[in-house]
């Protein structure tokens, strides 16, 4: 295999020097990994030739921030593997090292979410619901801007400028939505005498 992985293990990894990669691509998503033992100089033509920013971690908060990224690879391109990182750990990290880098907040043109359903029938436009970006991606919060039969058009919520897609309503996870209200007096008469409250 033509790459380098760097990986460290037991107190080596508290002694070697970390170095973090940081940035966001082209449609504002978040990137970042840590790289230890590797040679500064190639870290540092990997985050050229992709764009990040580099970083040398020295503060303990921030070392313990970075152990929560993504491990980097190094290629024999001199490229890197840099993956996606959630935006409030990126937040924190932007944080922890000075980075100059704004931390991305959502957009002023982000749709706002308008509830949580309770049943793939209830699933209507304007709720949040949970769709796969892909395996390597993972999981994250899209809002229904349309519903035909049992398919759904989503936006993410947290990448607006990313384009529009479909899913079956079978096909997304929904977030547990917040506990039912107690019932009151009035709603207890109402019910048939074989209900249980």
């Amino acid at each position: 295999m033509n790459k380098t992985e760097i990986t460290t293990s037991g107190s080596e990894a508290t002694e070697a020097k970390v170095i973090v990669l940081f940035g966001l691509d082209e449609h504002d998503k978040p990137r970042a990994a840590w790289f230890t033992d590797a040679k500064s100089d190639l870290v540092a033509k990997a985050a050229q030739l992709m764009g990040l920013k580099l970083c040398e971690v020295v503060s303990p908060e921030a070392t313990e921030i970075a152990k929560k990224l993504p491990v980097g690879r190094l290629y024999a391109n001199g490229r890197g593997f840099v993956p996606y990182v959630r935006r409030d750990l990126y937040a924190k990290l932007l944080a922890a090292v000075g980075g100059n880098q704004a931390a991305p907040d959502k957009p002023a043109a982000v749709a706002i979410a308008q509830g949580l359903p309770r049943t793939w029938d209830e699933i209507a436009i304007g709720h949040l619901v949970i769709a796969q970006a892909s395996l390597e991606y993972g999981w994250w919060e899209a809002i229904v801007i349309d519903r035909v039969g049992d398919m759904l058009t989503l936006r993410w919520r947290d990448y607006p400028k990313d384009p529009k897609f479909s899913r079956h309503c079978d096909a997304v996870a929904l977030i547990r939505p917040p506990a039912l209200e107690p019932t009151t007096s009035a709603e207890t008469e109402r019910l048939p005498a074989n209900a249980s409250a």
